[in-house]
């Protein structure tokens, strides 16, 4: 759980290089490409990140060329307080237990600018689980999930 909930990651999304076409082609490629993600977790920098990754890539492979497209700073939820009461509240109210709160979706890149902007706390009330392929080419979400997460939202917005 540690893993998933509160360490950094580094993510291959994809390779592309070489002969794509049908059949078996034993030419080395004169370049290539790698599409890569980090997660970020609270005190992460995304600007330090970087440049430990292009400096570990570099270390490796002198003569390659890193394109960061973005990066964004990690965002820790609140899990102690009045509105993280009140969502607690929301829960047993919806679905009937309490929550567990987990440390998940650090890299949320719009929570952070939110946050500073309004100059509000921002709060989520994940309503998904795990059957329901979040993010996966198969993702679903069940009308019992559904309905009772809008209970929740009700009361979430009632208490606060």
């Amino acid at each position: 759980m540690r893993r998933i909930w509160a360490e950094p990651t580094l993510e291959v999304h994809g390779f592309v290089g070489g002969y794509v076409g049908p059949g078996i082609k034993s030419a080395v490629p004169a370049r290539a490409e790698a599409k890569l993600s980090c997660r970020m977790v609270p005190r992460m920098r995304g600007a330090r990140t970087l440049a430990l990754v292009e400096a570990f890539v570099k270390q490796r492979i002198p003569d390659v060329r890193v394109v960061a497209e973005s990066t964004l700073e990690p965002y820790r939820g609140i899990a102690a307080g009045p509105l993280a009461d009140a969502i607690r509240d929301a829960y047993e109210f919806g679905f009937g237990t309490r929550p567990a709160f987990t440390r998940e979706g650090a890299s949320i890149g719009a929570v952070p600018t939110m946050s500073e902007i309004l100059q509000r706390p921002i709060l989520f009330l994940g309503l998904s689980l795990p059957e329901h392929g979040y993010h996966a080419p198969n993702e679903c979400y069940d009308w019992t999930q559904a309905s009772g997460g809008m209970a929740a939202f009700a009361r979430y917005i009632e208490r606060t």
